[in-house]
This record gives structure tokens, sequence and C-alpha cells, in this order.
């Protein structure tokens, strides 16, 4: 009876790994639900007043310049539905924002949902971490409350701009460091939360099932996984593929990968104007509602 359940999770694993990397291959393909960027700000909701727009659009573009960190500000009137994590995570990969050795950052703000969202890359996320990012969501609360998006987004870019600056030792013209955070993660509301992304809630499920295999087997004298007569090579061979090929895939369910962008703001397929590397984006980051 042992040996039939055993098999059968093994039987499941096999079974369940290339389903995985199936989805995860289709969302690599998955487009940015937006049109090409025409700069690092895409105000779609039309929200953004021109004098603060042209301020950020200078910020951020220094920014790229002094410390290769690709920031994208976005505002649409409504996801359609969407979940605004999956939504925001698609246009980063699909716009390509950030690549192998630029950071990258998208904050985009669903203003008819009133829910806002900030991805974070890999690169950066030593740096933003989700007590960062959920200030950011509770400095913009009280502007957005008031109608005023234009600077509930400043102050959002002000902060984030401000605390890499400090944390990674380069200054940006146009920003002040006073809105650096520096403090502790205070208790949330509610209202901005992170992400577990769906590629690293299988990866988990993948390692622990295979985890109760190992004690399984040592506690009737297997041997773990090294025993049995090779069939501990093939856990371990198989165990390594499924791993491999979460960290290949990206590990969120919207993928990961490389979109293709083109250099400056000429627009093309899928990477609109950033360097088209969708900035190793794992799904980090907070979101919430104001």
């Amino acid at each position: 009876m042992h040996k039939v359940r055993k098999s059968f999770l093994l039987l499941a694993l096999v079974l369940v790994c290339p389903l995985f990397v199936a989805h995860q291959a289709r969302a690599q393909n998955t487009p940015s639900p937006l049109p090409s960027p025409t700069g690092y700000v895409n105000d779609y909701a039309g929200v953004i007043d021109a004098a603060t727009k042209s301020r950020i659009e200078t910020i951020l573009t220094n920014l790229d310049s002094r410390a290769k960190i690709e920031f994208s500000v976005v505002t649409v009137p409504t996801t359609g539905g969407q979940d605004i994590f999956d939504y925001s995570l698609a246009v980063m990969r699909g716009w390509g924002i950030g690549s192998a050795d630029k950071g990258g950052l998208l904050l985009l703000i669903a203003v008819n949902d009133r829910k806002y969202f900030t991805q974070v890359s890999r690169h950066l996320e030593g740096d933003l971490t989700d007590s960062v990012v959920g200030e950011v969501g509770r400095r913009m609360r009280e502007p957005f409350r008031a109608g005023n998006y234009s600077q509930g987004i400043m102050t959002a870019v002000q902060t984030l701009v401000a605390t890499l600056a400090e944390k990674r030792g380069f200054s940006v013209e146009g920003i002040d460091q006073s809105y650096a955070y520096r403090g502790r993660q205070r208790p949330s509301n509610g209202g901005d939360a992170p992400q577990a992304s769906l590629g690293t809630c299988c990866i988990i499920f993948v390692v622990l099932m295979f985890l109760l295999l190992f004690l399984s087997r040592n506690r009737r004298g297997g041997g773990g996984f090294g025993g049995g007569g090779g069939g501990g090579l093939l856990n371990l061979l198989l165990l390594g593929q499924i791993l491999n090929s979460g960290r290949s895939s990206g590990s969120s369910g919207w993928g990961g990968g490389d979109f293709g962008g083109s250099s400056g703001w000429g627009g093309g397929d899928g990477g609109g104007g950033f360097s088209g590397g969708g900035g190793d984006a794992g799904g980090g980051g907070a979101g919430g509602d104001w």
C-alpha cells in the first residue's frame, strides 16, 4: 500500500509539472493590456496635470540615466474587472520595464476602481521592501481621496526615488530627499498587502511533496533520496527539473522572460520604449485601495 501511495504521488507530480511549465510558457507570451508607452508617464485616465507630468518625466529620465532604473507611472480608468496585481504585472512584462542590468518599477493606478499597485523587480526588492512600498500607498491615499491625483502620484514618485537614492548612494535632480522612507514597517490597515505569486506557490507545494516522500522513506528505512536502487536519483533529477523550470519561467502566474522591447520611445512589439527584459519581475511589491 505504501508503494502504491508513493507511486501515485510521483505520478501526480510528473503530470502537474508539465502543466505548470506550459502555463508559464503561455504567460511569457501574454502581451500588455495597454498600447506601447510614449514615455515614462502614461496617463490614460487623464488625471495628471501637464506641469506635474513634465516634472515626473524629468525625474524618471534622470533616474534611468543616473541609476539604470526604469520607472513607469501609469493611470487607467479601470482594469476592466481584472485583478490589479495581474494587470500591472502584465503591463510591466509586456512593456519590458527593466532588464538583466536595469531595475524596473511600475506604479499603476486604476482611478475608477480606486486601486493601485506598485510592481518592483527583483533587482530592487532588497531596497524597496514591502514596508517601503506599503508606506508609499499610505502617503498616496489622502490626496487620492481628495481627488488630487497629481499630488498623490508625485508624492509616490518622490518617496520611491528618494528612498532608492539614499540606499544606493546616488542623487537625482528634482528629488526632495526628505521623502526617503527610513521607518520600520507599521501594521497595515488592510489596504496594502504583498502578493504571493502562483509560480512560487506551485514550487513550494512541489518541494513539500518531495520532502514528505523523503521523510516517509527514512521512516521505513529506505535510505532517503539516495536509496531504493536508483529511485532516489530519479527523485532528485525530477525535483531539480521542476525547480529549474520554475526559475527560468519566472515566479508569477504571468511568467517572465524577454518581450523584445526596443530602445528609445519608438514603440515596437511588446516592449515599447523600455529595455525589454521585463525587469526580472517576480510579482514583488504591494498595492491597495483608497
